[in-house]
């Protein structure tokens, strides 16, 4: 059962950091979770504090508020967690690591330092660290992906040691290090960009790697130049986007800035009030066979799977992606009982933005050139930096998602069958 002080209907359901603070408002814990609700809820059930060690228990007697941060994705939060317990130093991180030995990633003292894992006895000999991380697994599963992005050495590297390179480097997780391919001061860049995406300073980062990219380009040095291109695309695949250094300053912004795409959205749509409700549309079918729509939904600035509907298409023809536009979208409005969109999305361009005719704001996005098709009049080109068109993005982008799950899903059952 929550205690009086946690209020159920303000727990979200989504991914985040928790904040426990006893009775002064100091912190004395922090967590992350892929779901807020439910790992919260979990301190307080009588399953928790039936088995729960001594300190565990001692932890849930102090705590009398909570404080969350919803982020984007886990990655965000495992990093946004470290960060966290680094400024505030909870003492209940710290006393639980007593009962269990949590990993830490620590950068080595070496002449090529190294990326590795390390636990609370090797930290004295390592050069920088974070954590603890209660979950050895995230850890693990975290690094083979900044691996892809931030290459670096697993074997000693102090001087030429090798003939060919390493396994690593031919799957580009090494920079060649061990065999002379990188000096120091390169492979030194490399580990500085990995400390400064761990502390959490993503936008520093990218903003330094971007000027170094051009400069790069304005002295013809192409390949460097395209190099620091991939790690730019690395970072944004990976964070979609990391944002941790906004999360510390104001845990609020990120909701700040859902409601400033809204606006912005409004502003280069023209449309008529602001967009609450946002429903995107597509289709999956192979030729013409076992045809599917989907319907995904942002309510105020956020994705809302409650809403999400799928629909079987009904028409027997040959592929027609327009008529099959108009079919799902034309049956969605039958259902009088769901709320009304404020603007309607779907894939493609002017043709399929004509399908739809009811009297409601709706446009084409076409992946292509990621431009916005009205059913009518010129096309809208947004930047492709603004947070309006990474709205629109997100929600097309999840249309094609759940209508190509549905329709794989379908006709796996037919080859079953």
């Amino acid at each position: 059962m929550l205690p009086n002080f946690l209020d159920r209907s303000k727990l979200p359901h989504k991914s985040g950091v928790y904040i426990f603070k006893d009775k002064r408002g100091d912190v004395i814990y922090v967590g992350k979770a892929i779901e807020l609700y439910h790992r919260v809820a979990s301190y307080f059930s009588n399953s928790r504090s039936s088995y729960g060690n001594i300190k565990s228990k001692a932890m849930i007697l102090e705590i009398a508020s909570l404080e969350t941060i919803v982020v984007e994705s886990e990655l965000e939060a495992l990093i946004l967690e470290a960060n966290l317990i680094k400024k505030c130093r909870p003492p209940f991180n710290v006393r639980l690591t007593d009962d269990k030995d949590y990993l830490y990633i620590a950068i080595t003292r070496e002449f090529f330092p190294k990326v590795i894992t390390a636990r609370k006895p090797d930290l004295e000999k390592t050069e920088k660290y974070w954590g603890p991380f209660p979950s050895s697994r995230n850890v693990w599963d975290t690094l083979k992906q900044l691996r892809k992005v931030f290459p670096w050495c697993s074997n000693p590297c102090y001087r030429k040691t090798r003939f060919r390179p390493c396994f690593y480097y031919h799957l580009g997780l090494c920079p060649g290090a061990c065999v002379g391919l990188i000096n120091k001061q390169d492979y030194g860049k490399i580990i500085n960009r990995f400390s400064k995406f761990m502390d959490g300073k993503k936008r520093k980062l990218v903003s330094e790697l971007t000027l170094d990219m051009m400069r790069l380009s304005d002295e013809q040095m192409f390949e460097q130049a395209l190099k620091i291109k991939r790690m730019l695309q690395g970072i944004a695949y990976l964070t979609q986007p990391n944002r941790t250094d906004l999360y510390l300053q104001n845990p609020n912004f990120l909701q700040e800035e859902k409601q400033l795409a809204l606006k912005q959205l409004q502003t280069d749509l023209n449309l008529p009030k602001l967009p609450h409700r946002i429903e995107g549309y597509d289709i999956s079918n192979i030729a013409g066979k076992e045809a599917v729509g989907s319907m995904v939904v942002i309510s105020s600035g956020e994705i809302d799977k409650s809403q999400y509907r799928k629909f079987r298409i009904r028409m027997n023809s040959k592929p027609n992606d327009t008529g099959m536009m108009g079919e799902i979208i034309r049956r969605r409005l039958n259902h009088k009982e769901w709320p009304t969109p404020d603007l309607i999305i779907v894939d493609g361009g002017k043709g399929q933005a004509r399908a739809v005719k009811f009297g409601i704001p709706v446009f084409g996005l076409a992946k292509r050139m990621e431009w916005l098709y009205p059913p009518e009049g010129e096309i809208i080109k947004l930047s492709r930096k603004s947070l309006s068109l990474k709205l629109l993005q997100k929600l097309r982008d999840e249309a094609h998602r759940f209508a190509i799950s549905y329709h794989r899903k379908l006709r796996d059952t037919i080859i079953t069958g």
